[in-house]
């Protein structure tokens, strides 16, 4: 990241991530722990902050599963202690026995109903705006730009001399980066001439026009406007004073740039690569990126190496248009990272949503069978105590429409419970889906304009 500076402004805000968990079982571990060790204990889960539903609180559900619910469930057992229940119980008598007898566990579900988390993902920052957008609170941008003012820029190229269009183009950049962002502007080879006589006086002619500091526009254009091409090209040396410009600048949440624009190579013996690499792997972390502008082969070469060093890229241009196209390929670029990062949010939300309809519709599922077990061997004891202990139709028919009643109101709480959270995995997905299309449509639009 950060190889140019429209990457660099999205490596800045691309600096977050998103987690989203899903509800799963957990406790394979513990398993196998069991299983080598018959003596461990299985970790109990706990119920202590669970809520129980308005609509659940008359069903006593919160004692746990009964003395022969869930896996303990046997008629050898349970028969023997349906023979002792006296043919004069109450409803409310023979009911609560059953419960206590054969209920289930439904804290279980509950609570994974409760604790479910309805959002999809959050969203990660965009690309950036070039244009009219705030550097994220937190976050340190710096900017560096090193122009080349050495005598062969007062050569011409197609479409002007080349300082002229580097100005210009230098000036349409940086107007356009995000707003507080940090801006220095520095020159070098800007004094003296091309003699030898001067090259003491050229090569030590590295300055600081625009200090580090929020982009002002009238400031920057008047530090622009009368520089003027001169001598010899210190480009080690612009690459050091740039070091020390950003010193200090570091951390985490800073991001630091140096981008040079350059005719030529370092002609006052400094050692332009060895000057990228220790800035780059110092603790400030800069990246040097290099425009070339009209350079030979050779030249192209040395460049190269230095923007390689510096962790950066090297790109040619030999004329106004290609100069105004390597900017313009930086908002296409950007246009385009706009459009990668709405649909990868959308594909994730979708995933993720998906996922999460899945979780809930199987605890659903695994509830209601739940419900309808019980329901089943409370139907079975009142069975043997109608058919076999011959207890009064009345009672039995009580019992079993309270029973009934019981499955209604566990049934209908799974299956509202889940349509509910559904709705909300839903909308919260579509939501999310609206917003980053939105979002990406905004910015687009800002770089077309």
């Amino acid at each position: 990241m950060w190889k140019r500076i429209g990457t660099g402004i999205l490596a800045m805000l691309l600096a977050f991530t998103t987690g989203c968990g899903l509800l799963t079982e957990s406790g394979s571990q513990s398993v196998k722990k069991a299983e080598a060790d018959p003596s461990a204990e299985q970790k109990k889960p706990d119920y202590s902050g669970l809520k129980i539903p308005e609509q659940l609180k008359s069903l006593d559900i919160m004692k746990g599963p009964g003395e022969y619910g869930g896996t303990s469930y046997d008629l050898k057992k349970i028969r023997p202690q349906l023979d002792k229940i006296s043919a004069a119980i109450s409803p409310d008598q023979l009911e609560a026995r059953l419960i206590q007898m054969m209920g289930e566990d439904y804290r279980r579900h509950i609570k994974k109903y409760q604790d479910f988390d309805t959002s999809v993902i959050d969203i990660e920052a965009g690309p950036g705006s070039v244009k009219n957008i705030q550097v994220p609170e937190g976050q340190e941008v710096n900017i560096v730009i090193l122009l080349d003012a050495s005598g062969s820029m007062a050569d011409k190229v197609d479409g002007g001399v080349k300082m002229d269009l580097a100005k210009s183009s230098v000036q349409d950049f940086v107007s356009n980066m995000p707003e507080g962002a940090h801006i220095s502007l520095q020159v070098y080879g800007h004094k003296g001439s091309n003699s030898k006589s001067d090259k003491q006086i050229s090569c030590n002619s590295i300055e600081e026009i625009y200090p580090l500091g929020a982009y002002d526009q009238t400031r920057f254009q008047s530090s622009l406007k009368s520089l003027k091409p001169a001598g010899w090209t210190p480009l080690a040396g612009a690459i050091q004073k740039a070091e020390k410009t950003l010193a200090g600048h570091t951390g985490d949440n800073t991001q630091n740039v140096v981008y040079v624009v350059s005719d030529g190579i370092e002609t006052c013996d400094g050692d332009p690569v060895a000057a990228a690499d220790k800035l780059h792997h110092s603790n400030i972390q800069a990246v040097v990126n290099i425009i070339g502008f009209d350079v030979d082969n050779e030249g192209q070469q040395a460049l190269l190496e230095v923007a390689n060093a510096g962790g950066g890229e090297y790109q040619t241009v030999k004329s106004k248009v290609d100069l105004e196209a390597y900017f313009e390929g930086e908002f296409k670029r950007l246009y385009d990272e706009w459009q990668k990062w709405a649909e990868v949010h959308e594909e994730k939300a979708s995933i993720i949503a998906a996922h999460k309809l899945d979780h809930l519709d199987i605890n659903h599922e695994d509830m209601k069978r739940l419900v309808e077990w019980e329901y089943n061997h409370f139907k079975d004891a009142l069975t043997y105590l109608k058919e076999e202990r011959k207890f009064e139709y009345e009672l039995i028919s009580e019992v079993e429409s309270r029973i009934y009643e019981r499955k209604e109101a566990l049934s209908d709480y799974s299956y509202e419970t889940k349509e509910q959270l559904q709705t909300e995995v839903q909308n919260n997905r579509d939501n999310l889906q609206d917003h980053v299309r939105n979002k990406r449509d905004e910015e687009q639009e800002k770089l077309n304009n």
